[in-house]
């Protein structure tokens, strides 16, 4: 009796560039530690890496149809998390983001863009008819978690989700009028928003407009960024002779810019490569979006794929003086546990709606 085999028809293009660029990202950071005395950090992304590949698996082989049935769960879980973190979460950098562990700083902001991420394909998809009641219901729903996130302070992960959930409603096809609606009521509400920012956060704003203004103090990170991407040349200095990163001139050079440390090891050619990967990563994933059978599963994509744009665009254009710093992470790139995590289950979640774009062949 002939034993049938299944052949699992994967995107290997969603396999391969995480990889390509968690390979980046560990030599960067062992790099950076080579004189920071910061050994821990490219061991420690290994390990994050290690737990993101079984998160990946999980996500793609566990039908993404399925997550419906548990949305309101991961909501209120979300919401408890958040809570809990404003409680007795660990401050960093001045903001109370994390929950310690003790072996790993865990950040429920981040998990919440997967949970939002579910629960706005659920809803949308559920919907029989659409009636303004309920997107303003779910509007709300979603207003919530974001506040939680903003008084952390976590702006970036905030902006994030919010632009997930524009993805996620242009996906589902909601009128023209409410996006100029919302457009109309963001614009009235700039003053308020502005007044509303830490000193620091409008400092950031103040620096992005005018980077020389205040040189020593708001400017010098990207100062200090744009002096490393720019010394790195057309082909690097290497990833032994990166002094801007290794010297610790440039701050945050694990996590917010880790690309123009990366920048100045490999050069032009190595930051035009990087954006190449993310541009082909993205592409792709939008592009399963289209392959989608069903609405939740192209939702899914949507929302990710304008993730990944969003964060992608935002922290490589803070490194260049074309962004504000906001504090977004690099996607798979940039150091830290929960947001590995967190991109390997939204890729897991693309990869699974590939998988079941058609049936599964037997031979």
């Amino acid at each position: 009796m002939k034993i049938p085999k299944i052949r699992v028809d994967l995107d290997w293009s969603l396999v391969v560039i995480p990889v390509l660029l968690i390979v980046g990202s560990i030599a960067t950071l062992y790099s950076i530690a080579s004189f920071s005395g910061k050994g821990h950090l490219a061991l420690n992304q290994i390990i994050f890496f290690g737990i993101g590949i079984a998160v990946y698996l999980f996500f793609t082989f566990f039908d993404y149809r399925e997550l419906k049935k548990y949305s309101w769960y991961l909501y209120v879980m979300a919401i408890f998390l958040l809570l809990i973190v404003g409680v007795w979460g660990e401050t960093i950098f001045g903001s109370k983001r994390w929950i310690d562990l003790g072996f790993f700083q865990f950040q429920p902001s981040e998990l919440s863009k997967l949970i939002i991420l579910i629960f706005g394909g659920y809803f949308f998809s559920s919907l029989q008819e659409f009636s303004y009641r309920k997107l303003i219901f779910f509007i709300l729903l979603c207003a919530l978690p974001i506040t939680l996130i903003l008084l952390e302070p976590d702006l970036g992960t905030a902006l994030s989700i919010c632009v997930l959930i524009i993805a996620v409603l242009i996906g589902a096809r909601v009128p023209r009028l409410v996006f100029i609606v919302a457009a109309a009521i963001a614009l009235i509400s700039l003053p308020v928003a502005w007044s509303s920012l830490k000193d620091y956060q409008r400092a950031r704003v103040y620096s992005f407009i005018s980077p020389a203004s205040d040189p020593l103090k708001s400017g010098y990170n990207v100062n200090q960024s744009k002096i490393a991407v720019g010394s790195g040349g057309l082909w690097g200095k290497g990833f032994g002779g990166a002094t801007q990163s290794q010297l610790q001139f440039l701050p945050i050079s694990h996590i917010d810019f880790i690309f123009a440390s990366w920048g100045e090891a490999t050069g032009f050619a190595g930051s035009v490569a990087l954006i190449a990967v993310y541009a082909i990563l993205i592409w792709r994933v939008f592009y399963i979006a289209s392959l989608s059978r069903d609405e939740i599963g192209s939702l899914f994509c949507t929302g990710i794929g304008a993730v990944f744009l969003f964060q992608s665009f935002v922290n490589i254009g803070m490194n260049i003086g074309l962004a504000p710093v906001t504090g977004i992470p690099l996607p798979y790139f940039s150091y830290g546990g929960t947001s590995i995590i967190i991109s390997s289950a939204l890729l897991g979640i693309v990869q699974s709606v590939y998988l079941r774009r058609k049936s599964l062949k037997f031979d």
